[in-house]
């Protein structure tokens, strides 16, 4: 089983390779997938596609999840390289979280604060609030990886009325 993960460590990655090794494929185009922003620490899947290489998932992004039994057969084993957070795009990864807290004035300063103060730019936040007054912001941002946003979210957590936080999965 090492041998196997050394010899997939090993694989040459393409121009196109986000800091990914794919099972068995060298020189395919990979695409991190847009509907679960996988980031360098998240486990993740290829999902060969038709005509446009390979579609990098998280494992737990609802379109692989809900894949009908006949696609299955298109996962392929993926996993990030050493120092990928490094290499790609400067080591920045296209994230997006949802943030759950009773409405309050203040909220969207206390929660843009905590970005500024990680020197994380965001690339764009949507709040709403329901009848019931619960705030749901949806936050875009680029990040190095899982590390820095498992601290962001838990900066995030802190905020006054903030209950609960969650990666967006497609």
């Amino acid at each position: 089983k090492e041998a196997e993960a050394k010899k997939l460590r090993d694989r040459r990655k393409s121009a196109d390779n986000p800091g990914i090794v794919v099972e068995g494929a060298d020189n395919l185009m990979i695409k991190l997938a847009k509907c679960c922003n996988p980031v360098p620490g998240d486990e993740i899947v290829g999902f060969i596609t038709r005509g446009r290489g390979v579609s990098i998932h998280r494992t737990d992004c609802i379109n692989i999840m809900q894949l009908p039994d006949s696609e299955k057969e298109r996962l392929i084993e993926a996993e990030w390289q050493q120092g990928a957070a490094e290499e790609a795009d400067g080591g920045m990864y296209l994230a997006e979280i949802k943030i759950f807290s009773n409405n309050r004035t203040g909220l969207l300063v206390d929660i843009s604060k905590v970005f500024t103060e990680r020197g994380i730019d965001i690339d764009s936040i949507n709040s709403r609030t329901s009848k019931k007054g619960i705030a749901t912001i949806s936050v875009q941002f680029h990040t190095k990886g899982k590390d820095e946003m498992n601290l962001l979210m838990d900066k995030i957590r802190m905020i006054e009325s903030v209950f609960d936080i969650k990666r967006t999965t497609g």
